[in-house]
């Protein structure tokens, strides 16, 4: 996967977790899942099941969340690990 791709994909992750409400995030979700389904065919399965993880757990962040801060960890461990 290239670099810019990446970045993309970090953005929208930010912008989800980051959205006031989870119908903001809606699009940034749309996109995120739609990206994530092409890079699946060009990464090894650990890296898909990552990527999987970080967006669940992105969603999770999106909007007025109990523990947002929980979640926002949980993506950035994920994200790095």
């Amino acid at each position: 996967m290239d670099e810019d791709r990446l970045k993309e994909l970090r953005q929208l992750v930010d912008q989800i977790m980051y959205a006031s409400t989870k119908k903001e995030a809606q699009y940034s979700i749309r996109r995120l899942e739609f990206m994530a389904s092409m890079a699946r065919s060009e990464i090894d399965p650990y890296l898909s099941g990552k990527l999987g993880e970080v967006i669940s757990f992105a969603k999770e962040a999106s909007g007025r969340v109990k523990d947002k801060d929980h979640w926002v960890r949980c993506v950035e461990e994920c994200w790095y690990a």
